[in-house]
Order: C-alpha cells, then structure tokens, then sequence
C-alpha cells in the first residue's frame, strides 16, 4: 500500500531556512493511520525538553506541560505514545510561536550537541570521512542499539547509488511521521561542524508505505542534498544535468585524460567482448552515457579504476573462499551459497530453492523479506536465522543460528549478493552450538573480537573473573534463546530489569530530589541556582537532649526512626524534600529545584500533618506523646550538589537559617511561621494566630504567627490516609477544588480525590 505521492518545492539552506507554505505533515492525521498508537522510547521527549530547557526557559516548558497535561518526567528508557511526542511539539510551536518545520530543524541541529555531551562525539568524528559516508554508516550503528531497544524498529538511510560526497538523494524510511525536518536539521549541524560544508536541502516527495505485514508501515520522505563550503554561492540556476555541466570548477572536476581514457576502455570492451558486454549499455541516449562517464570519475576522485576482463576466481574457489554468503535474483530463487552453508543445510542446493524457505529476516525489524525490502533497506546491516527444522542432523546444536553481513546489488543480473559471517557473541557463545574456530573464515573480524577479549583477561589476570562471567555469559545466551523463541518470556525478562532499574533509581533518589536525579541520569549537570522564593520549615524534638541522657540508645532510635519515618511519607504527600536529618532536626524544603507557585502551602500541609503524626509516638521515659516544635519562613536560597562518589543536595542561604531560629523561638506542639509565610497563607483556609512581636536574635523584633490548622482538609487527608476501605484517598489540591467522580460539583471540604497507590497506609500523590 503506497499512499498518493506528496511532492514538496521545500528547502533551506545553512542558517537561514525557506519554508513552503504547508508543511509536508500537516495533515498529519491523514496519513498515519497505525502510527500514532504506538509506543516509542522516550529519547525524541528527553531531547525536546533538554532543548526547551536550555534554549528557551524553564517557564516556558512549564507552559507547555500544562498544555498537555503531562508532568514532563520523561526518560530515555521508558515507552511514551507517539501521540504525546506530537501533543509537546504543537504545543512547543504555539508557544514558542515558531512554524512546525523551523522548530524541529533547531532541535534536530540541537540534537548533534546532545549526542556530543552524552560521549558519542568519538562516534561522530569518525563515522565517515564525508556527509554521504555519514548517513551511508547510520544503520550500521543503530544495529547495535536493536539489543537493548527491544522491538523497537530504527528508522533507515539509504542514498542512490549515484550520490556523490557534495550530491546526494536521500531515501529516509521511519515508523515515525512527522520528523523529517528533524533529520535534516541533525544532518545539516553533523554537516557544518564535522566537515565544514552547508548544506542545501529539497524535500522531493513524502510517501506511506508497506513493507510488512504486521507494524510495517513506513514513512518514505526521499530528500536531495546539495553540500557546499560556506563561501559558495548556492546555484541559482538549480542543479545542473550532470556535473560536467556543473560551471565552477568545471575542468578540476573532470579532467580530459580521464574522459580519454574512459573511452578507450569503452572501446575495447566492445572490440574484445561484444556490445552486451557494455557497462553503458542500458543507457539509451548519449547524455546518459556520457553522464555516467563523468560519474566513474567523480567517484574514484580523479581516476579511473582498471577492471579485469574476467574474474580471477572461478565459481567453484568463490564458494570455498566465502563459506557464509547467499546470491538471489529478484524472485528470491538461491543461485549461489556458500559451502558452509551448503553442509549445514543440503537441500539449499536445490535449483528451486528460496531464500525465504530457508531463513527468517530478524533485522531490519518489522520487514518483510522481500527483493523490494532488500534494495529498500540495502544500507542496513541483514541479519537472517535458519528456519526451524532446516539444519541437517550434525548441525542442530546450532539451532537458533544467525547470519549477519551487508547486501550487494549486482547490477549486471539483477541479483543480491550477501556476504555475512555466523552471529557468535563470546567463546561460551562458540561452544554451546559445539563450533570451532575453524569454523569462521580467517579474514572474518569475529576470529579478532573473540581472541581480543581473551588476551585482555589473561594479560588482567583475571582467571576467576572468567569463570564469573562465563557463567554470566551462558545465562545471557540462554535467555537470549528464550527471547528467540518465547516472546511472551522476553516480556517477563524485561519486566524484572525494569523492576530493578525502578529500585536503582528509588536509591538515587533517596540522596536526590527527582527532578535533579534525573538530570544527572540524563548527563546534564546541575551546578547550582538562586531561587529568588521558596520554603524551608525545620522540626525537633522537645526535651530532646534530656531523651539521650535517660534512656537506652535503642529506645532513642526508636524513637527518631518512628517519627522519621512517619514524617518521610507526609513529605511525600505533599511533595516536598527532606535535605537532611541530623539528630532530630528535620529540614525539609519546597519550591527547589522545581519551582513552584504553592511551595507555602505545601510546607504549612507537611507541617501540620507532622504535627498530627508525631502524637502517634510515646515517649519511653513518661509513655506521653512526644511534642514536637516547628518554624517555618519563606525567602530566597541557593541550591546544588556536590560531592562525586556520594552526591548530596544542599541549600544555601538566610532563609534556612531563619527558618531554624524560628523553630528555635517557638513553643512545643506549634508550627511558628514568619511574616513572609504568613503573607502567602493568608486568606487560603489556613487557621493562623498572631503571636505578636518577639526578639529575634540577629534579626531584632519581628511580628510572628502560629499556623494551627487548615480548614479545608482533616487531619486524615493532611497525611493521605485512607478513612474507608476501598474509598478513594483525599489530598490536598492548593487553591483549587477537584474531583475526578464528580467533574462537575464542587465538594464542600475543599478536598480532592486520587486513588490509593497500595504502597502502605499512606498515599502518595502530586498536587
């Protein structure tokens, strides 16, 4: 199925763009019928948010999340419906207040930054010498993400065979619509800082096609590229004929002698061999011919290359030579195999026989193995596995078996030829399918890696550390063969390791607030930032010190885990962050690093359910409740981390040193708020007492308050516990009144409802 051609007059060029006056997606949902309900991995969101982040401003992509709804904790490795991605950027567009196209070339320039800061910039220095030999590479190195992006089908990049490193037709293939101008905004920066060249660019056509039937639709956007060095002028005239015909630098490019040349060989081959023997024989008109003359010189840089008048080695050595390789015509009828194969599967050498009765094609993923595919996909790296039942009695310990290589069109016949080598991850790899390493050819690179890996451990010593990983090894191949053939035990595999990378990042967690946790994740840096207004509350215990002097440190430990505890869930809650807990001093902050309109009311919550909490714990001296004394003051801080091994979040600044000298200063069993507290709360439903004037010291006589309750929520909803079974959990909604069950009545108590989490009696959930 191929959905009507959409021819664009689209271009732009270095720095300055030209956009036509459609985009080429904006009837998006015309022609994604499919695509759109899948998931895809979270990259492309990690990327957009980075961009607007440091491109733009936090307020911005603030403004954005709001717009869809979303808390904006994206992850490069969790699954997001494509149709959020989309939802980010219109809004990305609207509020930034750029067209569709302009915004995704800026990210996809911003992307080639992005991979340069999280350490691909070996990769991107070394991947081609040139722009075509760059994208020419691009699936080859995807191949190598396939293992740990399950399922997931990398987009493709292929360019004609006649592309020239400064003129090249782009075919672009991709699961995903819609981000066309997102790869060319990446290959024009990939372009500009890589091999100093500008690049003009044409979006020719944009199509939908099928290439399997399951997830098989793909995008097709075919893109002319015309590379220059800054200081030329782009032609005005458009691309010419050929590039003899190309005005400057005529003469360079094609010199006489090469064109002389040319000729005479041209001449013998008919002399000698006939006319069908005529490499330029399916040309029909002289322009063609001498067309492709110009083009064997351009692409051997300035000379011509000597071909022999037949090939040095006759059929029967080719097969011995190359014992993994496969030739097949466009019905996909086997005309050739290497001998490697032929023993391992006899009836291969059946006249009739098809590549597709054979093997399976695992990658490209979500393709069908078909002549089309292959020339479609020809840049992608091919691997294929053996056909259960296929491998002859000798050889079914190597079941499953993979053959991985590059395709070859042969022009002359219309044939593909695929050179491969068998898939062998590790020496346990080699052995459990009982294969030697005579098995792989000499010149193959596998023979290097293995022997590689082996000289590195015995030159490190590590003779115990082989046997640990060797096991590790198997187990890794075992499950690899499970994947292969139990999908549905793949799917349990990779819920245990997200299991596990969930309670990793609940311990980085616990030394981080989330939002810079994941931006370490990410590789970004936080060096620290001024909030110009926050809340810090700090909490102790009464009588703390004559505690420590009379009972048993088990009781005292008790004691301070009963109430820590308690007050770690409130905090979550309300979410807001607990710096540190020394003793029974208890800081917690809100407003950083996230900034946020309702930090007061977040704390002053927190506050009073740990008010209400610590009733709960008995003191092991007297068996009354323990009290408890709190300040609370809203100011200015610095924030950052430091430390490598251990990183830690700290605060800086006046407002927590007021905040604990308002703990200081207070009574026992009251929360003491300053008067910047005190502005923020008032008139929100919060019970709040004029303490009158005090001598602060450092800071004089200051009028304070005590904040005693809040009239909208009861205790039970202060600390997110549940009142019935199976009712829904109560949480505080600042300022504002919600209900999911009942969209449209306004509940008195001014009072939310969330459903609970499970995680314990208490119930964590945002504002």
């Amino acid at each position: 199925m191929t959905l009507p051609q959409r021819s664009r007059d689209t271009s732009f060029t270095g720095d300055t763009e030209t956009y036509g006056e459609e985009c080429p997606h904006k009837h998006l949902s015309q022609v994604t019928h499919g695509y759109l309900s899948q998931s895809h991995y979270g990259h492309l969101n990690v990327v957009l948010k980075n961009y607007i982040l440091e491109r733009h401003s936090e307020e911005q992509w603030k403004t954005i999340l709001k717009e869809v709804n979303h808390s904006g904790n994206f992850q490069s490795s969790e699954k997001h419906d494509d149709g959020l991605t989309q939802k980010v950027i219109n809004a990305a567009v609207d509020t930034l207040g750029l067209k569709r196209d302009a915004f995704l070339t800026l990210v996809g320039e911003y992307f080639m930054e992005y991979l340069i800061k999280n350490s691909y910039d070996e990769l991107i220095r070394n991947l081609g010498a040139n722009t075509l030999e760059f994208i020419q590479n691009l699936d080859f190195v995807q191949t190598y993400l396939k293992e740990e992006y399950q399922e997931e089908v990398m987009p493709s990049f292929r360019c004609e065979g006649d592309s020239v490193s400064d003129r090249m037709t782009l075919h672009y293939y991709s699961v995903r619509p819609g981000y066309t101008y997102f790869i060319t905004g990446f290959l024009t920066a990939v372009a500009k800082s890589q091999y100093g060249m500008q690049l003009s660019i044409n979006i020719l056509s944009v199509t939908t096609e099928t290439v399997a039937q399951e997830k098989g639709y793909r995008e097709h956007v075919i893109i002319n590229i015309l590379a220059k060095k800054p200081e030329e002028q782009p032609d005005t005239e458009g691309p010419p004929t050929f590039v003899a015909q190309t005005p400057k630098n005529a003469e360079r490019q094609i010199l006489k002698t090469d064109v002389d040349a040319v000729r005479a060989r041209l001449e013998e081959i008919l002399r000698t061999q006939g006319e069908d023997a005529l490499p330029l024989n399916k040309y029909r008109s002289a322009k063609a011919k001498w067309k492709a003359i110009a083009k064997i010189s351009l692409f051997s840089k300035g000379f011509v290359p000597s071909y022999p008048q037949q090939s040095a080695i006759n059929p029967k050595m080719f097969i011995d030579v190359f014992p993994f390789h496969l030739i097949f015509d466009s019905e996909m009828k086997l005309y050739q195999t290497g001998v490697r194969l032929q023993k391992m599967m006899p009836s291969i050498r059946s006249r009739m026989a098809k590549v597709t009765d054979f093997f399976t094609l695992k990658y490209p993923r979500c393709t069908d193995f078909t002549f089309e595919n292959v020339k479609n996909f020809v840049m992608c790296p091919f691997i294929l596995e053996v056909q259960k039942g296929r491998l002859a009695k000798d050889f079914v310990q190597y079941d499953p078996f993979q053959i991985k290589g590059q395709m070859f069109m042969l022009m002359d016949r219309n044939f593909f030829f695929f050179i491969c080598s068998p898939v062998v991850r590790s020496w346990p790899d080699l052995e459990k399918r009982q294969m030697k390493m005579a098995d792989i050819p000499i010149w193959d690179a596998t023979r290097d890696f293995l022997l590689t890996d082996l000289t590195y451990r015995i030159a490190a010593g590590q003779t115990t550390v082989v046997e640990q990983d060797t096991t590790l090894l198997l187990e890794q191949q075992r499950l690899m063969a499970l994947s292969i053939e139990d999908k549905e035990k793949l799917t349990l595999l990779q819920k245990d390791l997200d299991r596990e990378k969930h309670r990793h990042d609940s311990l980085y967690h616990a030394f981080l607030p989330r939002q810079v946790a994941n931006m370490i994740r990410e590789g970004r840096s936080y060096h620290g930032e001024y909030f110009p207004e926050m809340t810090a509350m700090f909490c102790d215990v009464v009588q703390f010190i004559n505690l420590v002097a009379n009972c048993k440190p088990a009781d005292v430990v008790g004691v301070l885990n009963s109430l820590y505890t308690r007050f770690d869930k409130v905090t979550k809650v309300h979410d807001t962050y607990r710096v540190e807990s020394i003793g029974d001093a208890y800081f917690v902050v809100s407003g950083v690093p996230e900034k946020i309109d309702n930090h007061a009311e977040r704390i002053a919550n927190t506050a009073l359910g740990m008010i209400y909490l610590s009733h709960e714990v008995s003191n092991p001296m007297t068996g009354a409740r323990i009290q408890i004394r709190i300040g609370i003051h809203t100011g200015s801080m610095i924030c950052g981390v430091v430390g490598t091994k251990l990183p830690r979040f700290i605060v800086l600044g006046e407002t927590a040193v007021v905040a604990s000298k308002m703990e200081s200063h207070g009574e026992p069993g009251k929360i003491h708020i300053s008067p910047s507290t005190y502005r923020l709360l008032k008139g929100k439903g919060f019970t709040l007492e004029d303490r009158g004037r005090i001598e602060l010291r450092g800071f004089g006589p200051i009028g304070t308050f005590f904040l005693t309750g809040n009239e909208h929520a009861s205790d039970d909803d202060l600390v997110g516990r549940s009142k019935l079974t199976n009712q829904d959990i109560a949480f505080i909604n600042e300022g504002h009144v919600h209900d999911h069950k009942k969209a449209n009545q306004t509940p008195s108590s001014g009072v939310g409802s969330r459903p609970p989490t499970g995680d314990s009696e208490f119930a964590t959930f945002a504002y």
